[in-house]
């Protein structure tokens, strides 16, 4: 499977439809595509099968049914990606779950986590938590305490330890400034070679490209160590989370652009 590149999502901007400018088209509706249109679509990466049958990745990703990570061979639908990021809403129901809605050809999508899982083909129960940060003191702090959603999660010691993490620098050069790492904080190269391939997997199909790919976001590492120990992942709860939080930052990549085939199929 070789590497995708910001070069590669950039292309993307090729394809996109530019249905703002479509003559005749009222200034309501342009508007809500304007924003949109503009943005670059993570579309997810094919991923060769003599890559996922090396190193354990099919035997233990099948386990916690992350195999939909490297069964995912979908076309892009880019009109239906616009359509669906330009009036996306997620909500929580009175009982706490997640409820996503959308618009598909004038008809309004209502389906929860659960239905939003099943139709993509992604585990929907699981330990469930989402961050965009890269300390693992973060998952704690991001994580739900009660209703449907509430787990409980491993602690930093606990994912250091079973990712059999070893710290290779102290040091990190940011903006041309030193700063120490803290031991939550995880490197890339700190990863068994085995468990790099894990890692550019998942990021490939669940976190997209951009960011520093250098350094372990929390949710990856909470991820490799459901991997490890066998613990099932709400996939579906962090997919929900990651597009709503993409559809509220204005220069954020579309991301899952192969999994929304799934439900453009569906509907």
């Amino acid at each position: 499977m070789p590497r995708a590149t910001t070069t590669d999502i950039s292309l993307t901007k090729s394809y996109i439809p530019k249905v703002s400018k479509i003559p005749g088209i009222s200034p309501t509706i342009a508007k809500f595509y304007k924003s949109i249109e503009n943005r670059n679509i993570h579309e997810g990466r094919v991923v060769d099968q003599a890559y996922y049958k090396s190193n354990n990745i099919e035997r233990l990703f099948t386990n916690i049914r992350f195999d939909c990570l490297f069964k995912i061979i979908e076309p892009i639908v880019p009109r239906f990606i616009l359509d669906f990021y330009s009036q996306v809403t997620i909500q929580t129901d009175e009982y706490g779950y997640l409820v996503i809605s959308f618009m598909i050809q004038h008809e309004f999508i209502t389906l929860t986590l659960a239905q939003f899982g099943q139709i993509l083909k992604i585990p929907y129960n699981g330990q469930a938590v989402f961050t965009n940060e890269w300390d693992l003191a973060s998952l704690e702090y991001s994580q739900e305490t009660e209703g449907p959603y509430s787990t409980d999660l491993p602690t930093p010691d606990d994912i250091r330890r079973l990712l059999e993490l070893e710290r290779v620098m102290v040091d990190r050069t940011i903006k041309s400034q030193t700063v120490t790492l803290t031991p939550n904080q995880i490197l890339t190269k700190e990863l068994s070679p085995d468990m790099k391939q894990w890692e550019e997997l998942i990021r490939e199909n669940v976190f997209g490209l951009g960011g520093h790919r250098d350094h372990l976001p929390a949710c990856l590492a909470h991820m490799l160590y459901c991997v490890v120990a066998e613990e099932q992942y709400n996939l579906a709860y962090f997919f929900v989370k990651r597009i709503e939080c993409a559809r509220a930052n204005p220069t954020a990549n579309l991301p899952y652009g192969m999994f929304l085939t799934r439900l453009y199929r569906q509907f």
